[in-house]
């Protein structure tokens, strides 16, 4: 409760009440994922951002609340995040290529994360100063602040 711990990784239940939280969403409590109890402090979050597009379980059924986040995971969540504020992702498989190249391991991006991953490097939500991309690093909360910070900013939010 006192302590940010900024090089702590951050959880999947973490990011969902700072995205639902940062963005003032209305809660909604309808129950989605069978291992997100009703009693734990996330379970409204979890909904919340789930009812909103912003987060989707690793199943249809489990949502893995404690599971740590991943750098891809976490910028697919904030293009989600961007659309919801009335950014439009228009970036094709071409130019997501072109914008990735600078990444050694560009290639390794997952399909399902590639062009969410283009559109947050390109509209500098994301960071693209590193030579490799880190898609599958755990990202820490510092890394999530900083990210988020960025995306409101786009978004013109703040």
């Amino acid at each position: 409760d006192e302590n940010f711990a900024p090089l702590d990784n951050m959880t999947r239940a973490e990011f969902s009440a700072i995205i639902v939280k940062a963005l003032s969403l209305p809660e909604k409590d309808k129950k989605v994922f069978n291992d997100v109890n009703e009693a734990e402090w996330y379970y409204d979050y979890i909904n919340t951002a789930y009812y909103y597009g912003i987060v989707k379980g690793e199943s249809e059924n489990t949502f893995n609340p404690e599971g740590k986040i991943t750098k891809a995971e976490a910028l697919v969540m904030l293009e989600r995040v961007a659309k919801l504020c009335g950014m439009e992702n228009s970036i094709t498989e071409d130019e997501a290529k072109d914008i990735l190249a600078g990444f050694i391991d560009y290639r390794e991006i997952p399909d399902w994360a590639y062009i969410s991953f283009a559109f947050c490097c390109d509209n500098k939500i994301a960071d693209d100063i590193n030579l490799y991309s880190e898609y599958d690093k755990a990202v820490n909360r510092e890394e999530i602040a900083q990210y988020l910070y960025n995306m409101l900013k786009v978004c013109k939010l703040i």
